[in-house]
């Protein structure tokens, strides 16, 4: 899928990659208002994408003091690090040739990197499924999609590209 349409939130199963000590995900409840908008409830992933992961490493080590990083290496497909900054899981891809498309459109150069998506933490099954049927309902593209770690976690691309511009 290339052009405009853009993957902008990305969903993960309550069993994620942990990298260090299990990390307490709180709800912010607002003292003005409580709305029930499921695809903003559980922040906890920003997802980056550029065109050189090591000159993306330093420059937000650099700039913003993010340094320790577990990195996966996958030439054809997709490199990967991942960092925490508090609550918030930092991830940047580099795209192989071999990786989808979603991941090309917005790449920048010169070790820039470029926000891609934004990571939710589903709580249970039953919350995946209410996101399910709430994307369906609203016909939102969905160009990836898929599981890792045996079916533990499970993600889904939704384009809300027009609607968030993420």
């Amino acid at each position: 899928m290339h052009g405009p349409a853009q993957a902008g939130l990305f969903f993960r199963a309550p069993q994620d990659l942990r990298m260090n000590a299990p990390r307490k995900i709180s709800s912010r409840i607002s003292a003005l208002a409580q709305t029930d908008a499921p695809l903003f409830d559980g922040l906890y992933q920003m997802g980056f994408v550029t065109a050189d992961l090591e000159a993306a490493r330093l420059r937000l080590g650099r700039r913003f003091g993010i340094t320790r990083y577990r990195t996966k290496i996958d030439s054809d497909r997709m490199s990967t690090s991942h960092a925490y900054a508090g609550d918030m899981m930092i991830e940047i891809i580099e795209p192989g040739p071999g990786a989808h498309p979603v991941y090309h459109d917005k790449v920048p150069g010169d070790g820039a990197v470029r926000l891609h998506h934004l990571g939710y933490r589903v709580a249970d099954v039953a919350g995946w499924e209410r996101i399910l049927a709430l994307v369906a309902r609203e016909g939102w593209a969905t160009p990836v999609r898929g599981a890792a770690m045996d079916g533990h976690l499970r993600y889904l691309y939704v384009d809300t590209l027009a609607d968030l511009g993420v």
